[in-house]
């Protein structure tokens, strides 16, 4: 869900821990890609996601020459796209997507020329879009957010620097309040995903490096606790681009970049604090895909390999073994 929140002095909590990650390649790997209905709009990359009621929404993007606004909506009981009501702000690309329990909210982004901080919400009881106050942080694109309850969080991405600081939007108050910076590196595309009201973030690039550190956030402390990196010495999970969603109380991280475009599957167990691979995406490699969780499934779509944009979508199923027959 590209790229999908809010964060000033640190606090760290807890000690970090050192965990192994399992990679296995004697044992056959869990998980079960299925492709379902391609998106209708054009392929496109650095598109934002959220998910309001049971179903999966997806606006902007850019295709190698446009940048895009249009938004659609997929509703997985029917395995259909709706197209609604235009996103009111500029094309853009790379921007941020989170829900709340009512509503959809993007800002953020770059539009070709400009890094951007302004912010809509979206209703879809009534299909439409209101502007709400910018982001009060600097122009920017390549962030992350994610909502829990009725608060969203934004924070990291790229004005020309990487960044780690980070916002809370109060949908009540209607306001943006800063809150503790990411307690790690600075980082631009980075991945996000939200288990039992914990938001778990890392993955990224710094200064044309990948970063490793994973972080925990608690929404009621406002405090970030380190977590076990996201590579050691026997694996390598991390990326930059990747897409993130979470299932049935896991995290998960697929696709992205390291050398170069890939299609590998890590699980997150917050329980156990490790990494487990999982079975690799089914679709072509790619980076800067989409991603968002719909009931006990994770969903990716569109995204890009060099020159190549995408339109296809993918369902995991997380305790289903591959089948090739999909």
């Amino acid at each position: 869900m590209n790229g999908k929140l809010s964060i000033l002095a640190l606090t760290l909590v807890g000690t970090f821990l050192a965990v192994s990650c399992s990679n296995d390649d004697d044992d056959e790997l869990i998980g079960n890609w299925v492709r379902v209905s391609d998106l209708d709009g054009k392929p496109r990359s650095n598109a934002s996601a959220f998910v309001v009621s049971g179903k999966g929404y997806i606006t902007g993007g850019y295709d190698g020459e446009d940048y895009y606004n249009d938004l659609w909506s997929y509703d997985p009981n029917a395995n259909s796209w709706t197209q609604k009501a235009d996103f009111p702000g500029s094309k853009r690309s790379s921007a941020v997507g989170f829900a709340t329990n009512s509503y959809g909210y993007v800002g953020t982004g770059y539009d070709g020329l400009n890094k951007l901080k302004d912010f809509y919400k979206y209703d879809p009881s009534s299909n439409s879009w209101t502007q709400i106050d910018d982001f009060p942080g600097t122009g920017r694109y390549a962030a992350l957010a994610f909502g829990i309850d009725n608060k969203g969080y934004v924070g990291t991405g790229y004005d020309g620097s990487e960044l780690k600081d980070f916002y809370k939007y109060d949908e009540s108050a209607s306001s943006w309040t800063s809150i503790n910076s990411l307690g790690g590196s600075k980082r631009r595309d980075g991945a996000a995903f939200v288990i039992n009201n914990i938001a778990y973030v890392g993955f990224g690039s710094n200064n044309g490096s990948l970063v490793s550190d994973f972080w925990a956030f608690d929404p009621g402390s406002e405090i970030w606790t380190r977590k076990v990196d996201t590579s050691n010495d026997d694996d390598n999970q991390y990326r930059t681009s990747p897409a993130a969603f979470a299932a049935n109380g896991l995290g998960y991280v697929a696709t992205g970049s390291t050398s170069g475009v890939g299609n590998t599957t890590w699980e997150y167990d917050p329980s156990s604090n490790d990494w487990t691979q999982r079975t690799s995406f089914e679709g072509a490699s790619r980076e800067s895909a989409c991603a968002f969780s719909i009931g006990n499934y994770g969903y990716v779509l569109t995204g890009n390999s060099g020159s190549s944009y995408f339109d296809d979508i993918w369902v995991f199923h997380p305790n289903e073994s591959e089948n090739d027959d999909d």
